[in-house]
């Protein structure tokens, strides 16, 4: 079945956002994208992580996202009877004055972006100040699902900063990332790891395809992409990776919630159970029931099978 993909511009703005609110405590498992203006500099393939980071702060940082589409499941993949898809058009994106590469715009106007009608769309700081009140309370239950994601997630984190600039260093990043996300599984990452899926080499269509996930829609649009990850996740539930994102394959910080606050690192030669030392930083969003408890021990591997998925 098709999605019904619920646009978002300035004038429904905020009866979408109502109804938003009223499905994400029975549906949880949220998957994301971003249409953005592409790249300025091209990452090396040979670069450092922190090279990497730093390509794309410079990216996220000088550029504008002009859609950012969310699809909203219960854990077992299923849609909510009101849709639970939506694509959200940001009205602060003009060619003209900001900087983009041209190629990558006449892409997404050939693909039905319509950016003339994008200036009636959703004003970024109330996005921000709206969507951070609704996972506000829910954030430490939400699973998020990207594939080849970091961009996703760095744009996204801008949103939600209301266009700030982007952390300093990598270490910095992901700890971000560990405070909004308590939950994050990149499937291009996850793909690495699984035997028969080509050491991640594919691209969502091919994903798919090996995983006899049946395709619905139309390739690279946003709602039917992200239903094709919501299948193909749980096609893959048996041998995942929690929390990493492709081409930088550093783990975010991670977030535990009170009053049993632990810690198990799971290493590439079996579990360690020890107990390291931890800072306490503020949370971004301001979650009045949880405390962030950032481990200073060096993370090397961490592969959980599904039993594993809930302990922290």
């Amino acid at each position: 079945m098709e999605p019904l993909i619920r646009n978002v511009w300035h004038s429904n703005f905020e009866g979408e956002m109502f109804s938003m609110e009223s499905i994400i405590h029975n549906n949880n498992l949220i998957s994301f994208d971003t249409e953005f203006p592409r790249f300025l500099p091209n990452t090396l393939r040979n670069a450092s992580k922190t090279d990497r980071y730093e390509d794309i702060k410079f990216n996220v940082d000088s550029l504008k996202p002009i859609q950012f589409g969310l699809m909203f499941t219960d854990p077992y993949g299923n849609l909510p009877h009101s849709g639970g898809v939506w694509k959200f058009n940001f009205d602060d994106f003009d060619p003209a004055i900001n900087l983009h590469m041209t190629a990558s715009v006449e892409l997404l106007l050939r693909n039905g972006i319509d950016l003339e009608k994008n200036k009636r769309g959703v004003d970024i700081k109330s996005f921000s100040a709206q969507f951070r009140n609704i996972i506000r309370y829910e954030g430490h239950r939400i699973q998020w699902l990207t594939f080849h994601g970091v961009y996703d997630i760095t744009y996204f984190i801008k949103v939600l900063n209301a266009n700030k600039l982007m952390s300093g260093t990598l270490q910095e990043f992901m700890t971000m990332v560990g405070s909004i996300f308590p939950w994050l599984y990149d499937l291009k990452f996850i793909a690495k790891f699984c035997h028969g899926l080509l050491g991640g080499a594919l691209g969502l269509k091919r994903l798919a395809k090996i995983l006899k996930v049946k395709r619905v829609g139309e390739t690279h649009q946003m709602g039917f992409d992200r239903l094709i990850m919501s299948n193909v996740f749980s096609k893959m539930k048996k041998v995942y990776y929690e929390g990493y994102l492709y081409s930088i394959s550093f783990r975010k910080k991670r977030w535990l919630v009170p009053p049993r606050p632990h810690f198990i690192t799971i290493v590439s030669n079996g579990y360690y159970h020890g107990r390291p030392s931890f800072g306490t930083i503020s949370s971004p969003l301001r979650w009045s029931h949880c405390h962030a408890l950032v481990p200073t021990v060096h993370v090397l591997h961490c592969q959980w099978s599904m039993h594993h998925a809930n302990v922290i």
